[in-house]
Formats: structure tokens, sequence, C-alpha cells
């Protein structure tokens, strides 16, 4: 029989109490021993992320669940515990010990939706640690299965989440993202009891968005968790979808914002155990690369561990140090261990690995994984994908007008995607090309458009080589930096009013003084107005 102490204890849980809830719980625990006290502990401790509470509450409610005979919710605790002492950092060994156990538990008894829980603990693991959607497939679909059967609609929306998930991993977007957008529809409308699960939903949503590259729906889902976790509190939720966003961010240009994003979370989670903290470290690493800080990328990205995005930034640390070897070795045996059907992973992967056999004179070993890039693209069909297989193919082509035509092909889906700081790539390389070819007022043009997506970072290798491109006069002799701005503004034939506009908004600002003059001179020629730009000391 359940008292009012603990039903009292359990809305304040649900409601995202967390005082009134410990407390509550801690009062028939005192008097009581409850197990089901112990595991409302485990639950709110979790919401404040304290790992050696969490963990010690849930092993207590086991023992307890134990002693009392109720072997369904020992079961529960121990799947619980099997995924929860991985991701609070005990271990993977400790994790799997756990799931184990309540494998055991249930044996025999195929049927009950504790057997279901159990699925979707097996589906975090292979998904999350283990790298397995495959496995995490199955796992989630068994999960769904059961909920149905037992008419637990929390087991199958949780279920149908994990198999969206997997599907994506697994290249089939489309159908997994409508499973995700279905699922955390009805977790943030309030149909997910637990609100743990409800946020574990959305995070998956924009993990999902994450791999996929769709940043406009993971920047709309993002400000809907946000504001939920406002509502409710949920701090860990609020943190790992800020990282996650973080790397939005980036994708899209906005350095300064998420790196006051890596900064903030990074200092507020100093101390936890989750693994979010590993990816707000790996996702600074990568901005740290990003603006030439190389000694701090290596340093954060070592931090990071192996997770795949932290050692693509490693290597490609190594191959900016002309370490192509290294860069090679790092690389391949990346995707080599990479499963061959988990698509989106390893077409990311797949694009450095081109980038990195170019520059290794491996033409043979680059073609290979070009093709396999390919057909990657076309059966997932994003433009992320199909910008990244334009620009392997068009590394690896002659210059001339093929490799032209796929640089541009390059650029046009990553503007698409809304990849900023891809596109910024992809137009120093299309630059060099049209340098090659000795079109330097194209040039001009690509290497500003880069040079303006790349502002936000303030400093790094390519924003050097959007100014060293810029720099070059059909002779090879450097322009300023004022030259350069003007110059290039002047080839994309804009109007004096939006050259003085850019120009003041530039890194090389005019006096603002000289800025209105320049938005006022009615002048209709570029010759013309670069003559008066000469005659006032502008270039």
């Amino acid at each position: 029989m359940t008292s009012r102490e603990l039903l009292t204890a359990r809305a304040a849980l649900k409601g995202g109490r967390w005082s009134e809830a410990a407390a509550g719980f801690a009062a028939v625990v005192d008097r009581t021993d409850d197990p089901r006290a112990h595991d409302g502990l485990a639950q709110v401790a979790w919401w404040r992320d304290d790992a050696e509470t969490a963990l010690a509450a849930r092993e207590a409610a086991y023992r307890g669940f134990r002693r009392a005979g109720d072997r369904r919710a020992a079961a529960l605790m121990a799947a619980t515990l099997g995924y929860d002492s991985i991701l609070f950092g005990r271990g993977t060994a400790v994790g799997r010990g756990w799931l184990a156990r309540a494998a055991a538990l249930l044996a025999g008894d195929d049927d009950l939706p504790e057997v279901g829980w159990l699925a979707v603990r097996n589906a975090e693991v292979a998904l999350n640690i283990e790298g397995a959607a495959r496995v995490g497939l199955v796992h989630a679909r068994a999960a769904e299965s059961l909920g149905r059967a037992a008419g637990d609609d929390d087991l199958v929306c949780v279920g149908q989440a994990l198999a969206g998930l997997a599907l994506v991993r697994l290249g089939e977007v489309t159908p997994g993202m409508a499973l995700l957008d279905a699922a955390a529809g009805a977790a943030t409308a309030g149909d997910i009891d637990d609100l743990m699960w409800m946020g574990k939903i959305c995070c998956w949503l924009i993990s999902a968005c994450q791999d996929a590259h769709d940043l406009t729906r993971a920047a709309t889902w993002c400000a809907r968790v946000e504001e939920i976790c406002a509502r409710h509190d949920l701090a860990p939720l609020f943190s790992v979808c800020r990282i996650q966003y973080a790397s939005v961010q980036m994708a899209q240009g906005e350095c300064v914002e998420a790196e006051a994003t890596l900064s903030g979370m990074l200092q507020l989670l100093e101390h936890s155990q989750r693994s979010a903290r590993l990816e707000a470290v790996a996702h600074l690493g990568e901005l740290r690369r990003r603006q030439g800080r190389h000694d701090e990328a290596e340093t954060l990205l070592r931090q990071a561990g192996l997770q795949t995005n932290a050692t693509i930034s490693r290597c490609r640390l190594q191959l900016s140090d002309g370490d192509v070897d290294l860069a090679w070795s790092t690389v391949s045996e990346l995707l080599r261990i990479l499963p061959s059907d988990q698509q989106l992973e390893r077409a990311e992967v797949l694009a450095l690995v081109v980038e990195v056999a170019a520059a290794a004179g491996r033409a043979e070993e680059a073609r290979t994984m070009a093709d396999e890039l390919r057909t990657i693209a076309d059966e997932v069909g994003t433009d992320a994908l199909r910008a990244a297989e334009a620009g392997s193919r068009a590394r690896l082509s002659p210059v001339g007008v093929d490799a032209v035509a796929l640089w541009q092909d390059a650029v046009r889906h990553a503007v698409v995607a809304g990849l900023r700081f891809d596109e910024a790539e992809y137009r120093l390389e299309y630059a060099s090309c049209l340098q090659a070819l000795g079109d330097h007022k194209s040039v001009l043009d690509q290497a500003g458009r880069a040079l303006d997506l790349l502002q936000p970072l303030g400093t790094g290798p390519s924003i050097d080589r959007a100014r060293s491109l810029l720099g070059q006069r059909d002779a090879g002799d450097p322009l300023s930096p004022r030259q350069v701005d003007v110059l290039r503004l002047l080839a994309r034939g804009l109007s004096n009013a939006d050259i003085a506009a850019e120009l003041f908004l530039s890194e090389h600002t005019v006096h603002r003084h000289v800025a209105n003059i320049y938005r006022t001179l009615n002048v209709s020629s570029r010759a013309a107005a670069a003559t008066y730009a000469a005659s006032h000391d502008l270039i």
C-alpha cells in the first residue's frame, strides 16, 4: 500500500520540485526504509547530477525489492543501474553486470513490461556506448512491441524514439526523424509521465539532428526543450541540450555564441561525471582548432578521449601540422572500426579519409572512399552529405571545368543545408581552383565570401588562407587589408551604400564619417568608385 507521504513526494518529483521531493522521500526512508522511496531519492539525485547519491539510492532500492520478494521491481532497478553506472563513470563492465542481473531476474517472463524497459536500456548502451545502431534498433523495436502488448504508453513512446535514432544513424533519415518528431511531440505535450524519459527523448532527437546536420530542426527543438527545462528546473537536460545546440551554432557560423555556451557548460559541469561533459570538451577543442589555437585544441581533444568527433578533430590537427602519415593512420583506423551500416557516421569520416588520402598520395584509396561516400550520399540524400560527396570528388579531379562544377555543387548544397563553416571551406577550395585557372576576379569573390562567413572565428588558418587568396593580384603583389576589402566588394558589384555598410562592419573598419561620405556618394560605375576610394585614401 502506498502511503500519503510517498504519493506527495512522487507528485513533487513529477513537478520538478526537487527539494520538496527529496525531503519527502527521505522522510519515508527514515520511517519505513521503503525501497520505493529509495528509488525516488535516486531519481531526485539523477536530476541534481549527484552521481554517488543516485547510484547508492538505486542500489538500496534494488536490495529492498529483493528482500521484499518483488523480482520484477528489482529487475527494473538492476536495468536502470546498468545504464546509469556507465553514464556516471562506474565503467561499462559494471553496467553490463547489472544488465545481466536484470535479464536473469526476468528469465522466463518474456511478455512483462519490465522486459521492455530492459530492452530500452540495452538499446541505450548499443546506441550511445557501443555505436551499434543495428543492435540498438532490434532492442528498440522489442521495447515498442512489448509496450503495446502491455498497454504501457511510455514504453511504446520511448521505444519509438530509440528506433528513430537508430534509423537515422543507419542512414534512414526521413523515417527515423518522423518517429523522433512524433515521440518528442508526445513527450513534451505531457504524454510521458516520467520527466527523465521526456528529457531523454528530446536529447535523442537533437542528437539525430546533429548526425544528419539538420540544423533547422535542431534549433526548433532546442528552443522547445530549453523552455521546458526552465519551467521544471531540469538542469542536466538543459546542459545536454545546450551542449548539443553549441555544435549547431558552430555549424551555422555562430562561433562567439557557441564558445560562450561551451565555456559556460564546462564550468557548470566541472565536477560532473556525465559523458555530456566530454562532448562539450570535444566541441570546444574543435572550435579552438578552427581558431588556430593549436595547443589548447590538442589538450582539449586529448581529454575528450575516443569520441568520433574528437578523433576527427585530432586528425585535422595532424594534417595541418603536415604529419600526413599520422593523420592517415588515425583516420583509417577510425574508419576500420566503424560498422559499415552506420552510414552517417561513416560518411563524416569518409570525407576526411578522402582528404587525407589525397594529401598522402594514396590515390587508389582516395577513389575507393570517395565512391563509398557517393553511394551513401545517393542513398541518404541530405544536402549535407551531397556537399561532402561533391567536395570529395572535386579534390580528386584535375583542375578544370569538372573540378569547378563539383566545387560549385559542394558550395550550393552547403548553403541549402545551412552549414556556413563548411560553405566557407568549400569556397576557399573553389577559390584555389579558380586561381589555378587564372580567374582572379572570381577568386576575390569566393575568398571574400568565405572570409565573411569565417569572421566570427576571429582568427584561424582558414581566415589566414582567405586573406592570402584575397591579397594576390595578377602579378602576385600583396594588397593592403583596405585594398582587399574595397576590391572584394567592388568585384561583387555591390552598390556604394552596401560597400560602406560592409566596410563599416568588417574587421578593417573605416571611420564612421568616411562611411557616411561613401554612403551619400553618387557614383555609378565601379571604376569611378575605385578612383574615389583611391583619392580618399581608402585603398
